[in-house]
């Protein structure tokens, strides 16, 4: 890797990531461990059959999310609480 443009470094240095680069083969695989952080703080569980859905129950329902790609698709019968995760996730992320 070369540091950007403008940037000045001492020769024979090195830089030292913090965090994946996007297009790098471990980028899927660093992603999905910050989402999966998110979602089990706000109360889902992973479900025993699939690692793209989470489960969370409420005392007025059920809340699912399933995750395709970079896509989420969230439903269930408790309607506060869907808006309630829609919010949480966005705040997480910007």
């Amino acid at each position: 890797m070369r540091p950007p443009p403008g940037f000045s470094h001492p020769s024979g240095l090195v830089c030292r990531l913090r965090r994946a680069l996007y297009g790098l083969k471990q980028s899927p695989r660093a992603w999905y461990a910050r989402f999966q952080d998110v979602v089990l703080q706000i109360g889902f569980q992973p479900s025993m059959h699939d690692s793209a859905l989470f489960l969370r129950r409420t005392s007025h329902g059920l809340v699912l999310l399933l995750l395709y790609v970079d896509d989420m698709i969230i439903t269930g019968s408790d309607s506060a609480a869907i808006d309630d995760v829609k919010c949480y996730t966005v705040f997480s992320w910007y």
